[in-house]
Formats: structure tokens, sequence, C-alpha cells
């Protein structure tokens, strides 16, 4: 499970005059005091748990998950039992735990902290979510600011650190896990499209030669570095689905495979040069196929919420209590992979990972397919490959056809 940037502002008009929690003060709205709720909120969105500040707020009340206007961090797994609260770190007279923020962060998963408002005396509480290290400072998505979006990089020392060094700028740190995160956390400067990378490598693709299979365990992709670094995304050259077969520049690292601590030098189907996780690949008994395009930096399941602030109305994942309607008479069906878990898989208007969500199908949806059933066949279990299709409820869209098998 991928993490997204999903920007939230606890300015928005949409809910910035509710009442945050359980505050008897009507001054202690959204909008004045709550940019805990709205960095949970970004975080819960990120990983495809459409959340809004107003939609939170309400569910967290329904589970008394305020103290006044004081937000009980670990009632946000009342709301979605797949996100855990893993630690809550205070360090207003230490030093901030930068080394367990970068391994959260490097794994995936963001980070809310609260940092010093203003230069005034004392701490002006506030919060904000990390998603990315660079240098010394992080990159955040800060919820004050209205609408400022996430296209462009936001430095959390530029405007908090109030003169103190990193490690004394960060005065509580918030670590959640969710069930099935990792992989790279998309940031502004990261791939968003499947165009071939700006600077491919010049070495012919070939089928022979010795090859590794990406586990399917690893449905968040395998990303490709330029170096043996896992400490930073700056190296990250693309990522691939599980299942992709790399070709490996040294035969001899074979024996590394499955190895954790190892890395192998690989090809990917595009033709770019890197090195890959040993720990993440299994051997390949057979030659690989003929070259694919280059894949997206992560599959479709799940994948990035909608780029713009979601609203209240939250995509539902249809699990019918009676069997669903029949397809129509001579159209091919497809059913929804098993493979794609709790996390269902995505339907959406256009045949991208950026294309505006329609809506999550559940693993067992049959799915009529819109086009023509030689070409969808064709495509059934094929990574980075797209199908049109209609829901049982009459809603169309496309879905990612490695996530679908034949009805």
């Amino acid at each position: 499970m991928a993490f997204n940037l999903v920007y939230l502002s606890q300015q928005d008009p949409q809910w910035k005059n509710d009442t945050l929690g359980f505050a008897t003060d009507p001054k202690e709205t959204i909008g004045y005091v709550g940019c805990a709720l709205t960095s949970v909120s970004m975080l819960l969105s990120g990983y495809g748990f459409t959340e809004t500040p107003g939609t939170l707020n309400q569910k967290m009340k329904d589970r008394q998950g305020f103290v006044g206007s004081g937000i009980r961090w670990d009632v946000v797994s009342q709301v979605h039992p797949q996100v855990k609260l893993q630690a809550n770190i205070r360090c207003e007279t230490t030093d901030a735990p930068l080394g367990q923020i970068d391994a959260a962060l490097n794994a995936g998963q963001p980070v809310i902290v609260r940092v010093d408002a203003s230069p005034n005396p004392g701490l002006q509480w506030h919060y904000v979510l990390l998603y990315g290290r660079k240098g010394d400072d992080y990159l955040m998505l800060d919820p004050w600011p209205y609408k400022p979006g996430s296209a462009s990089e936001d430095l959390m020392m530029k405007r908090y650190s109030q003169g103190r060094p990193l490690k004394q700028a960060i005065q509580q740190v918030l670590l959640y896990g969710a069930a099935g995160a990792g992989g790279p956390i998309v940031t502004p400067s990261s791939p968003t499209t499947t165009t071939s990378p700006t600077q491919p490598s010049t070495t012919p693709v070939t089928t022979g030669g010795v090859y590794a299979r990406v586990m399917d365990s690893v449905t968040w992709g395998l990303n490709i570095r330029s170096s043996k670094d896992s400490s930073s995304q700056a190296n990250v050259l693309t990522a691939v689905p599980a299942g992709t077969q790399l070709l490996l520049l040294e035969p001899a690292e074979m024996a590394k495979l499955g190895n954790s601590g190892q890395w192998v030098h690989v090809r990917e189907p595009g033709g770019m040069d890197g090195f890959a996780a040993a720990q993440y690949l299994e051997k390949v008994q057979v030659a690989a196929p003929a070259p694919v395009p280059a894949p997206t930096p992560a599959n479709d399941v799940p994948s990035p919420a909608p780029s713009t602030p979601p609203t209240p109305s939250t995509p539902t994942i249809p699990v019918p209590s009676t069997p669903a309607p029949s397809p129509d008479p001579g159209k091919l069906t497809v059913v929804v992979s098993d493979a794609v878990g709790t996390g269902g898989l995505r339907l959406r208007k256009t045949p991208s990972l950026g294309g505006a969500l329609v809506m999550v199908l559940a693993a067992g949806t049959r799915l009529t397919v819109l086009e023509g059933a030689g070409k969808a066949k064709a495509k059934v279990g094929q990574a980075n490959r797209w199908i049109q299709v209609r829901e049982p409820g009459g809603n169309k869209g496309y879905v990612g056809a490695a996530y679908v098998e034949l009805a």
C-alpha cells in the first residue's frame, strides 16, 4: 500500500466553522485549533481511507475520541482498524527521535509531528504531516494554509524552526502504521505518468540471460535505485509492480535473492539499469517475456486518492448480500481477483493511475467488459494494462488488468 499525497486544509469553508470534538468554547473550531485532526485526515486519505476533517471529527466524536477539543490519538484505530498508533513520543525537553522518523518515512509511512508555530516565547502548538526527508529538513503537508495544494515542496524548518536545529524543532512525534503499507511515498517530484524515463539506458533490452522476479507479496511495487541506499527517495529511478521480471546484470548475484540486506544489479523491462533489494526477488526458471512499457511507480491496489481534496461523500466497496446482476448476454465478464485483499480495486474514469476515482470494487465483483473480448482477454492478468468495464450497479470505467480474472 503506497502512500499518496492528499492535501486538506483546516481552513476549508466546508468544515472550518465546525466545533472541534467536545469543545465547550465556540471559538474552538476545526479552522482555529483543528491542525491535529486535519493532519490525521491527510494521513488516512493518503492511504486511501478517504476522510475530511469534517467527517473524521464526527466519527471520532462517536467513539469518544476527544477530551474537550484535544484528540485522543489511539482512537483513530477505532475508526480505521487498519491504522494503528505505534508510538506517541513527547520531546519538548529532549532531542527528537530523527532516526525513528527517518525509518518510518523510508518504510513509506508518513509521520505527524508537533512544532512551534510562532517565534513568540513559549510553545504555540501546531501539527503537520511529514512525508519525506530533504537534507537537514523534512517535506510536509501543513494543514494551516488554505488550499496551497501538494504540487510543490513545503519545508518544515523553513517555516517552523524558530532558530532551532532540526532535532530541537520537533516537540512531539506520532507514528502510525497502516496494514500493508510500504513502497515509495509519492512526492511532488515523483513521476506520475507512464512516460519513459528522461534518460533511459542506451543498452538494448534482451530476452536472454538470468532473470529474477518481483515477489507477489510486494503489492506496493519495488523501487529500482541508482545506488545501494534506501535512506532517501532521491535515488529512486522507477518502481516496478509484483510479477515483473528483472534481468540480473551479474548472474552470480542469483545467490542473493531472497536475502535481507542484499542488493542486486538489474535491468527493468523498460531498459533502465539500477539496484534492487534482493529480499523482494525470487528466481525465475524461464527466460523473461518481451519487454513491456515502463510501469508507473506503484500498482493500482490501492492507489492515490483523488488529487483534489475529497468531499464527505466516500466511495464504498460494494458487497451485495444477493448475487450480482447477471452480465449482459454475449459480453465478456471478468471478476476482481482475491489478490486485491480488503483494499479493493479502483474503478477509474480514465485508464490511468491519475484518473478520477469512480468507486472501489470488492474482491469477487463481476464486471462486464465494454471493449472487444479478444483484446480484453489478452490483457487479463497483465501489469500496466487497463480494461474498460461496467460494474453491477451500472458505473463505467477502467480497472487494472493485472487484478481481474476471466469469470
